[in-house]
């Protein structure tokens, strides 16, 4: 086994062309296999509900199908390779079609599972008194696809080894190298099938149509095969011929192939579980978009067929293939350490911060391959390295194996299938044992232990007597793995957790983490704001005063349009601000909470003192699913409202809960006069996945209305009414009657009629114009997931104007005018809607016709009465700063200013507005030479801009004059950075250096 070998390589003018179209195939035949696998996993979240389970199920049952298929055709295959080659080309055509057929009736069956298969789904109730799916309601799922995915699977597991077979067969010693380039071409065409998935093929055609797609890969390579048997291609013209200088060695003993099965176990068990750290890991960092994933799975396919033909060439050049595996499992288990340990949330965010400046103006195409880059660096860095040195390691244990040519496909199947049993057990055991119980630190260290252990039984398979390898090598290459580990072991316990979560705020005070199945949270604390709930690194929910408003509007506003509400159903339980809103209305008898996250739920009492302790709530029933399928399991008619606030929009898998099928569904069971409302950060997507969302949420409802929550935080609600109205008589009259719902909505400064009808901000009418050119988000096109390809894009987004009409008031407020004016009930409402339209339509410089002349005799608007117009936040009061310093009025806007920067002391605006204003002020000074008194409004101004270079000079000037000449080479030396062509600032340096000599 260990025989050195000289391997010239030699090819026939035929070999030169056919093995390479053979190889074409099958990198066609993985192009396929992977879209097939993207959609699936896609389409079997919305039929079983989007969470980790769905995703577990589709993937272990299709790897497992692959291994199955790979062992009984490779069994198959040995029993027909002397008939010739042609009948195994046959053979794989055959396959090919059959899959094709099978891939297009999955494609054709799965948009219509759904309610099938709630109907065959029950509730149980647990410990907590929560509502979970009982186990037959899993088994019936997984039964679901097994029927559909596991005969299509089989089959494509089988074109691997009837290939094997066929490539294999004159040249039995050169299976190593054979298999390297057929594995190697497949898993890169797998490669290609992720990336063009969700770049192109979904984005262009749709789910079904990228399946399509794949059908036609499958009947490409079926008419390949064909033509080749046509040819009559014999298999001696497909392989390599290359003489040896030694004979090869003996044909291994039959105790081999379970010990090299064994450690390609631990190879699969250790690199899928390690994939699933990088996913939750890279997600944390880069974000939770569909492109993260995607070009991850691309990075991590593409270097593992490379590593494919890497292993397979090693063998051809070195032989030893198994010293050369132990090596490998040693080298995986030691660079997969070394990448998780060196990547840093901090960096991506400062690479992050550099790129935003300079993004716009870029062309789309420029912008992604920016994007693409900022994706791609981290990921290198992390993954290209575990997964190519990996990629060698199923050729390398075909190499040891294959010395019989009678047991090449068995062989073959036996590996492969060890491998994928070994993958979906360390994918299942990484995502619902060790990360929860371990973390990610742990489980890491854990994980590269498994995949150290394969050196075990490779050292025990050695060839024994004469021919024995040698120990050190291996003795070796277990050190080294021993080595990487300890070195992880010793580092602090927090280490990867601490470089994966970046921190936005210097304030921000880390109070709990905890890791599920699904995700990793974090409770952190902001002195004067409260407190956040984050998953996998991204703010979801908070209790801080302005997302409370929000939050809790979402089921004030529709239940104070109803009469006698019931029954309410909260999808996303966030911290519980909707949720304990709801419950305060005294003919609300039942809130039922749909939250896919048991962790999300078990951290509720973080957030008691904005919830209330909501859960233990007489009124609240949890229920453990997801969303969209505790709808399809819900009678028609059932709720009075539904309202859901989703993880972020452009987040995998929450396009489900945003596509017009969604809608429908939800529209189905409200009641008659029932109500819709959903959180729209219409901010978080482009323009086009904003407009397709509302187009796709107003067909279903086309009686709705867009409101603002906060700032740029929207409001969609529909009802199922003739109309859609606020009443504000009826509002004041309950309010009068309910002094618990009263106060709650005085607490987010919705306690009067006149600010909830000026949180209006679009009419029907409206949303319909704005989206009449639209394509509707639908399950089969889920829009909004495609314009986000990075943390990048969110420093382009904003809110389509075209979605604003505050003109249009009247239409959802009829009773807020009387005779064309302004009713008594909400006076000072057109104040408001001045604030909004400034806030959502009129570029900031025109604030001062936007509130007109007389803005300063109506100063009630910044002052003790802001609450009654909008949150007190830094937008507004920046709003009211720059109106004030317009109408000349300097005093009142720096207040206004530094009230905005106290409320948030990162307002770019408020910084630079009163920045300008200290550096405004100092200019006369410093003419007057009262440098003195210039000095401290100078340092703020160089505090607020930073990159201002006429405030660094000006401040140098200062400096200089009172004798502070190293001070001042500084802000001359930044001035001059920053402005390369400043004069001033070069001769006020120069000055400066020369007074110093």
């Amino acid at each position: 086994m260990y025989g050195v070998r000289c391997r010239p390589f030699q090819f026939s003018a035929r070999l030169s062309k056919l093995p390479v179209f053979l190889y074409i195939l099958f990198f066609f035949s993985g192009v396929g296999g992977l879209i097939y696998q993207v959609i699936w996993v896609r389409q079997f979240g919305q039929v079983f509900g989007n969470t980790v389970y769905s995703a577990s199920i589709v993937v272990a049952i299709f790897m497992l199908g692959l291994g199955l298929g790979s062992y009984l055709f490779g069994r198959w295959a040995d029993g027909r390779y002397r008939s010739g080659s042609r009948g195994l080309l046959g053979a794989y055509a055959a396959l090919e079609i059959v899959i094709a057929a099978l891939g297009l009736g999955i494609s054709l069956a799965l948009p219509r599972l759904g309610g099938f298969v709630a109907g065959l789904s029950a509730y149980v109730t647990d410990g907590n008194g929560w509502q979970v799916l009982s186990t037959g309601s899993y088994v019936v799922r997984g039964l679901v696809a097994f029927a559909l995915l596991a005969p299509i699977t089989v089959l494509m597991g089988g074109t691997l080894t009837v290939l094997v077979r066929y490539v294999t067969r004159p040249h039995v010693r050169e299976a190593g190298w054979a298999i390297a380039v057929l594995y190697g071409a497949n898993t890169i065409g797998a490669a290609a099938g992720a990336f063009l998935t969700d770049f192109m093929l979904v984005p262009s055609l749709g789910l079904r149509g990228a399946q399509f797609i794949a059908v036609g890969l499958n009947l490409l390579a079926a008419a390949g095969a064909l033509g080749l048997m046509r040819f009559g291609v014999s298999a001696a013209e497909t392989v390599t011929t290359v003489p040896r200088a030694e004979p090869a060695p003996a044909a291994p003993a039959a105790s081999i192939l379970p010990w090299t099965a064994t450690a390609l176990a631990c190879s699969g068990f250790a690199a899928l579980g390690v994939e699933i750290l990088w996913l939750r890991h890279l997600g944390i960092m880069l974000g939770g978009f569909r492109a993260v994933f995607s070009l991850l799975l691309t990075v991590m396919l593409l270097a593992l067929g490379v590593g494919a033909l890497v292993g397979g060439w090693l063998d051809r050049r070195v032989g030893r293939p198994g010293l050369l595996l132990a090596v490998v499992q040693a080298v995986f288990a030691a660079t997969t350490l070394a990448g998780l340990g060196l990547a840093s949330a901090d960096s991506i965010a400062s690479q992050a911060n550099a790129l935003a400046s300079s993004l716009r103006g870029l062309s789309p195409t420029g912008l992604s391959l920016v994007e693409v880059w900022f994706n791609l660096r981290p990921m290198l860095l992390e993954v290209a390295l575990p997964s190519l040195v990996g990629g060698c390691a199923f050729p390398l244990a075909n190499a040891i194996v294959q010395r019989s040519e009678k047991a090449v496909g068995r062989r073959a199947g036996v590996l492969y299938a060890a491998n994928t049993v070994g993958a979906v057990l360390g994918s299942l055991a990484t995502g619902y044992v060790l990360l929860p119980r371990l973390g990610m630190q742990s489980s890491a260290a854990l994980l590269a232990s498994i995949a150290a252990l394969a050196i075990v039984p490779l050292y025990i398979s050695r060839p024994k007597g004469e021919e024995q390898g040698p120990v050190l090598p291996f003795v070796a290459a277990g050190a080294v793995a021993v080595g990487a580990i300890t070195l992880w072991l010793l580092m602090p316990s927090d280490h990867l957790l601490q470089r994966a979560l970046a921190r936005h705020d210097p304030q921000e005070r880390l109070l709990t983490v905890s890791e599920g199945p699904n995700e990793l949270l974090a409770v952190v604390d902001v002195a004067g704001r409260g407190r956040g709930l984050l998953t996998n690194g991204h703010a979801m929910s908070s209790t801080a005063r302005l997302d409370q408003r929000y939050m809790r509007a979402l089921a004030h506003v529709p239940l104070l349009g109803l009469s006698n509400p019931e029954r309410v159903l909260v999808i996303g339980f966030g911290v519980g601000n909707t949720t304990e809103a709801a419950t305060l209305y005294p003919s609300v008898t039942r809130v039922d909470v749909a939250d896919l996250s048991r962790n999300i739920l078990d951290h509720a009492p973080w957030f008691a003192d904005a919830n209330r302790n909501v859960l233990h709530s007489s009124k609240v029933s949890v229920i453990l699913n997801d969303g969209r399928m505790h709808l399809q399991m819900t009678d028609p008619s059932s709720y009075d409202l539904i309202t859901l606030e989703p993880p972020p929009i452009a987040h995998v898998g929450v396009s489900a809960l945003y596509s017009r099928e969604f809608y429908a569904l939800a529209r189905s069971r409200l009641k008659p006069g029932g109500y819709l409302s959903q959180w729209l950060p219409a901010y978080q997507v482009p323009a086009e996945g904003s407009l397709a969302m509302v187009r796709a949420f107003i067909d279903i409802f086309p009686n709705a209305v867009l409101l603002s929550g906060s700032q740029a935080e929207l409001i969609l609600i529909g009802s199922t009414a003739p109309r859609i109205e606020f009443d504000p008589e009826r509002m004041q009259s309950f309010l009068d009657q309910t002094p618990a719902v009263s106060a709650d909505l005085q607490g987010i400064e919705l306690g009067t009629p006149v600010q909830v009808a000026a949180m209006f901000v679009g009419s029907s009418d409206t949303l319909a114009r704005a989206t009449q050119t639209s394509f509707p988000t639908t399950d089969d096109r889920p829009i909004q997931e495609y314009g986000v390809r990075s943390m990048l894009t969110t420093a382009l987004l904003g809110v389509p104007a075209s979605l604003f009409e505050l003109t249009a008031l009247p239409a959802w407020c009829p009773k807020c005018y009387q005779n064309g004016e302004i009713a008594p009930l909400v006076a000072g409402l057109d104040l408001n809607l001045a604030l909004l339209q400034q806030a959502y339509v009129t570029p900031v410089t025109d604030i001062a016709n936007a509130v007109g002349p007389s803005f300063g005799a109506r100063r009630v608007l910044g002052s003790a009465y802001l609450g009654s117009v909008l949150p007190d936040s830094a937008e507004v009061h920046n709003v009211l700063g720059v109106a004030a310093l317009r109408e000349g009025r300097a005093e009142e806007a720096i207040i206004e200013f530094e009230a905005a920067l106290t409320r948030d002391p990162r307002s770019a605006n408020a910084r630079a507005n009163l920045g300008q204003i200290r550096l405004d002020q100092a200019a006369p000074l410093i003419e007057a030479r009262r440098y003195a008194e210039a000095l401290p409004l100078l340092k703020v101004a160089t505090e607020l801009m930073p990159d201002d270079p006429g405030a660094h000079n000006d401040f140098g000037v200062a400096l200089a004059s009172l004798g502070d000449l190293r001070q001042a080479i500084e802000h001359f030396t930044r001035a001059v950075a920053l402005a390369p062509d400043f004069l001033e600032a070069q001769q006020n340096l120069a000055a400066a250096r020369a007074a110093t000599r």
